[in-house]
């Protein structure tokens, strides 16, 4: 099998066992990875997936976003080999009241709940994230059974660190200029690659990104703003349509990946500390930067022409932020689309013909 084709069967199964690790998956976005992998564990972050969701939506209100539902839904799938879960509590009220739901499906599985500071900027933000990280790691080492040591962290963070890495490398690829390959495969690859955070997807990535080829764009320029581009199929109409991809600012994306933790040091600053220096997200509360600002900045330092929020309905923190960030492309000469879509089924007629009357005007 080729890189991708590893890669993409990993983004459509994340939930079936490669090794003989114990699978712990994530649900996106705030929590420190290297502490799974420090443990020996398969650090697997789940961005949704394109499946119906009928169990999950018996525990669900119908105003749930997808991505939550179909993450649980591939935790109840029949054959579905997962040894534990974490939930994050910044990203958002659905991922929080799920820790609930699967410490009573499986009590006898880990899981662990992670509180990430709401506001990164506060003064005691750092003290309280050393502690936190230190409460999930005691909790990890009582389930493995042993200690996790400070030069485990360490190759932890150094494992991870290529991880990001390479996502940040396959990224840099549509900033480059036009990819030999459809934008869709590359967040497909990199939501696979999630799949099992660490060295051997670092090197698929890798592979991969040396198969791409890059040429001058012959279209409008774009960068995506949201949680994630699923869909990936509005990927491809984008493109069918003329236009090229040149980046984003997805929480399955550069958002997630653009910062690595320090490899000098007290490992638990570190993993801390990479958290505070994450950029603006939705989920996150800044007073000295607002979200909005930090998407103008990264327009220009992408030289796009446009954005294209890609929203899945009911994502609350993207939705609450919508308004301001629009107002300030708006004031800043950037046009923008919304588009609103669901991460369980395909994109619609409707869709093309918005992407397609958006970049006739944009042209």
């Amino acid at each position: 099998m080729s890189a991708f084709e590893k890669l993409n069967e990993m983004a459509k199964n994340p939930h079936k066992k490669t090794d003989d690790r114990p699978l712990v998956a994530v649900f996106p976005m705030w929590f420190p990875y290297e502490l799974l992998v420090a443990a020996g564990l398969r650090a697997s972050e789940w961005w949704g997936f394109e499946t119906e969701t009928s169990r999950a939506d018996a525990h669900y209100p119908a105003f749930v976003c997808t991505v939550v539902k179909a993450n649980f839904e591939t935790v109840l799938a029949d054959g579905a080999d997962i040894d534990g879960m974490v939930f994050p509590s910044a990203t958002c009220d659905s991922i929080q009241n799920s820790a609930g739901l699967f410490r009573r499906h499986f009590p006898d599985k880990f899981s662990a709940y992670f509180r990430m500071t709401q506001n990164p900027e506060s003064k005691a933000a750092a003290t309280f994230l050393r502690h936190e990280i230190g409460r999930v790691k005691t909790d990890l080492e009582a389930w493995i059974g042993r200690e996790i040591t400070e030069d485990d962290l360490r190759s932890a963070i150094q494992s991870v660190n290529r991880f990001r890495a390479a996502v940040r490398n396959i990224l840099d690829k549509l900033a480059e200029g036009k990819v030999s390959v459809p934008v869709s495969r590359i967040y497909t690859a990199i939501k696979g690659a999630a799949a099992d955070i660490g060295d051997e997807s670092a090197a698929l990535l890798e592979q991969y990104a040396e198969e791409i080829e890059v040429t001058e764009p012959d279209g409008p320029c774009l960068m995506l703003v949201g949680m994630v581009p699923d869909p990936v199929d509005v990927l491809d109409m984008m493109e069918n349509a003329g236009a090229h991809i040149v980046g984003d600012d997805l929480g399955l994306g550069w958002r997630t990946f653009a910062v690595d933790a320090s490899e000098a040091g007290d490992p638990i600053d570190a993993l801390a500390q990479r958290l505070l220096d994450s950029p603006p997200c939705s989920s996150l509360h800044f007073a000295s930067q607002r979200r909005a600002d930090a998407v103008v900045e990264r327009v220009h330092d992408l030289a796009a022409d446009a954005v294209v929020f890609t929203r899945i309905k009911f994502c609350d923190p993207e939705a609450f932020d919508y308004p301001n960030v629009k107002k300030a492309l708006d004031e800043a000469g950037i046009p923008n689309l919304l588009l609103e879509r669901e991460v369980t089924t395909n994109a619609d007629g409707a869709v093309a013909t918005r992407v397609e009357a958006f970049l006739e005007q944009i042209s």
